[in-house]
This record gives C-alpha cells, structure tokens and sequence, in this order.
C-alpha cells in the first residue's frame, strides 16, 4: 500500500501528533519500534527521533554489531542502555559509551556474562546518568579531579572490583547520590563515606568469605564519617561483617540487620562487639532510628534491651535467627533482665521473630517483650515449623498471653520458609517504609 493510499484509508494513528507517536514507540521492544520504519515515511523518520531504551534482551540476535548499528542510526536522547546477553569487545565497548555519553544517557544497567568486563575511561564521560547498575564490572581508574557525574542519584555496584581510589573518587563526583548499594565489592578493604546528599546505604558481603582468594580483598570497615541525611543504613549478608562505624549521621532511622558476624559496631560513643555491649550511648544519641533489624544465632533477652536502649524511640523491632553460623561464633549467654526502657514504655510497637522455634532463650525473649512493650500493636512469629494446633495451643501458653502489657496486641503465628532474603527487593528505595517487611 502507498503512503497515499495509507492516508486516504484513513491511517489514524499516523494523524497524531509526533510527540504521541513518539512516546508510544519508546514503550515498545526496541525490534517492533524498528519496524515501523517500513510502514510509511512519516514513520520512518520517527523511530530514530525517539528517546532510546537499548535493552539486548529485546533483540532477536542480540550481538556486538546489532547494538553498534543502532547507536549508529540513531539521533535522539538515550533513557536506558542495558547490557544482559552481549559481552562487547574493548573497541565496542568504549565506542558505545562515547556515543550514550553523546545521547546524555540517562540509565545504565550492565551485567555481562563470563568474566569481569573492565570498563574504559569513557564511562566517565556518561555525565548525564541519573541510575547506574553494574554487575560483574571493573571500574577503571581516575583521578577524583576526573571523575564527576552532577545527576547521578542511585548507583549499584554488584560482585564489582574496584579500587579504593577509584571507589571514593567516584563518591566524592557524585554531588547528587541518594541511594549506594555495594554488593560484594572487591578491591577495596576500607571504606569511608562522606556524602551531604545520601539517603540510602546497603552493603553485602559474601557467605563464603573465608573462601575468597587473597588477592580478592573485600569491605572490612565500613565508616559513615558524614552522612547529614543519611535515612538508611542496611547491611546483608551479615555472618562475615564488615565492621561498622557511623560518627555522624543525624538522621539515621533504618538500621540492620546487625548481628554477631559484625566483629565491630560503632555507633556514636556506643561499643558492640559481636553483638556484645562494650559501651553504651549517650542518652541523646540516635532518638531518630524507628525500624531496627537484628541477626542472632539463638535470640536473647539481654542483647536485645542493649540495642534498645541504644534506640529509645524505635518503632520497629526484627529479630532473625541466624540461617549460616561461622565457626568463630558462639551462642552467647547473657542472663536475663526485666529491665524497662524508655523504647518498650512509649515507642515499640512493631515486633517480627523470623525462624521462630520456640526455643527456651527465644521464648524466654518473646515474653519479656510481649509483658513490657506496653504500646505493641503487632507481634509476627514467623515459624519454620509447620505451625500445627498442637505446638500454636503449646506456645500460646508458654507465652502467657494473658499477661501482655498491650491488651490491644494482634499475635500472630505464620509459617515460614528459610530463606537468605533479608530485605524487601526494594529496598534501598526510600518510599518503602520498612525494607525487612519480606513475603513469607
């Protein structure tokens, strides 16, 4: 059919404004855009005018050329790139990002397959990101002069290896940074964050840490030396640190998961060590945490009240049994205290037990917290067993329901499978109240 007789067909859609056309093939898969090419020359010079979303996995032969031919031909603003299937050579690689750097590239997500791509110095020039995602990359390095991305706000680096001068130098060109999450970064054993702009900080470490190679230095010691709007702090993989210290941040309100895998927590004037009280906190100290999440081999009463008192005015309290156990670990025995504290008198009204077993130290802690918490609204017990009536009718008693301090109080037993999910998958994104809220 001729571009005539389309028009006198009746060719609706072409009839709309550009700037509809245009917005309606930046949601399609980059292949269908492409073909409407053929469908008349009004549409053929629309698909290179539309604000390119570059998704390999969208392409039918997704390949090195495909993606140079694309970049190639088209004229407008790059969105997104994201790179799944493709591993690009050196050349292509640093081809591309000159050309997304050109099209103010605003997303970038890459997770190449096989072994760590190194990235060019190129991808410094990308100073128009606002999100970037690298998975399975080396960084290269630059000078902290070298190094400036003014709009990038969520950056994520994942099983990375990058240098300690690289790493800080790329924080400190990150004038807008909301939200940082490093997820086994290697390269870099010391850490010091300085940010006005950070809201959101997540750090993983691996399981099998004591298996890495000796030239695969991971975090140790995490410092939060000056993070004013810091909201957020949540570390993962617990069980093999690394050591945390927050001298500033006036603004803390999430925190976890801490547990005993942490050799050092810092916080303040306060001193825990592997999850033990060396030195508590100045009463002033950290009144704004609400959501606390502990990691613990078997739940207590005593360590649990230390962080209470750390955290007077917390809302929020999830206590995890621990699913890997290092070695180095012990169950610590600390008696127990019925010790009130400003947190279970007027603040705590959230509490979550993951892997619930109904052990003696954990009942023990379930008790406590049931008769002290006197404004509790919700008590979740998410049990690995299959909660069958006659264990729910045992532990309703043990429990002594009776004598709860919040008469209102919901209890509730769910079963729960084990898992190493400890966050929301969203969890670094500021809007989700509560990260450690995950489906059972």
């Amino acid at each position: 059919m001729t571009d005539t007789t389309t028009t006198a067909a009746g060719d609706l859609i072409s009839s709309l404004p550009d700037c509809l056309l245009t917005s309606i093939l930046s949601l399609l898969p980059i292949d269908a855009a492409a073909r409407t090419t053929a469908l008349s020359s009004p549409w053929r010079r629309l698909w290179p005018s539309t604000p390119l979303h570059l998704i390999d996995s969208h392409l039918r032969r997704p390949s090195g050329d495909a993606i140079s031919h694309i970049l190639a031909s088209h004229r407008c603003n790059a969105v997104r790139f994201q790179l799944l299937l493709t591993r690009p050579s050196a050349a292509d690689l640093d081809s591309w990002l000159q050309a997304l750097a050109l099209k103010h590239l605003q997303h970038l997500t890459l997770a190449p397959p096989s072994e760590p791509l190194l990235l060019p110095p190129s991808f410094h020039a990308c100073r128009a990101l606002t999100a970037a995602d690298l998975t399975n990359c080396r960084l290269p390095a630059a000078a902290a002069s070298a190094v400036s991305f003014p709009h990038l706000a969520n950056f994520t680096l994942r099983h990375a290896y990058v240098s300690p001068l690289a790493l800080h130098g790329l924080l400190a060109g990150c004038p807008a940074l909301a939200s940082l999450s490093l997820d086994r970064v290697f390269g870099c054993r010391t850490l010091r964050v300085r940010s006005r702009s950070l809201r959101s900080l997540t750090v993983s470490v691996s399981l099998a840490r004591r298996l890495l190679e000796a030239h695969e230095l991971e975090l140790e010691d995490l410092v939060v030396e000056d993070a004013p709007v810091l909201e957020r702090l949540l570390a993962h993989d617990v069980n093999w640190g690394p050591s945390l210290h927050v001298v500033h941040a006036p603004r803390l309100e999430t925190l976890g998961y801490l547990g005993v895998g942490i050799p050092s927590l810092q916080l303040g004037s306060a001193l825990f060590h592997a999850m033990r009280a060396v030195r508590l906190p100045a009463p002033a100290e950290f009144r704004t945490v609400k959501t606390l999440a502990l990691e613990m081999v078997d739940p207590q009463v005593k360590p649990v009240v230390d962080f209470l008192k750390c955290f007077p005015c917390l809302e929020a309290l999830h206590i995890t049994s621990h699913m890997v156990m290092p070695r180095s670990m012990e169950t610590m025995n600390s008696d127990t205290t019925g010790h009130l504290t400003e947190c279970l008198d007027h603040h705590l009204k959230k509490v979550v037990l993951v892997g619930y077993k109904g052990r003696k130290r954990e009942l023990q802690l379930a008790i406590f917290l049931i008769s002290s918490a006197r404004v509790l609204e919700v008590m979740k017990f998410l049990c690995e067993n299959d909660c069958n009536s006659t264990w729910l009718t045992s532990q309703k008693r043990r429990l002594r329901l009776e004598n709860r301090a919040s008469l209102g109080a919901q209890i509730s037993f769910e079963k729960h499978r084990n898992s190493f999910v400890r966050f929301s998958k969203h969890a670094s994104n500021i809007s989700v109240v509560d990260p450690f809220d995950i489906q059972t």
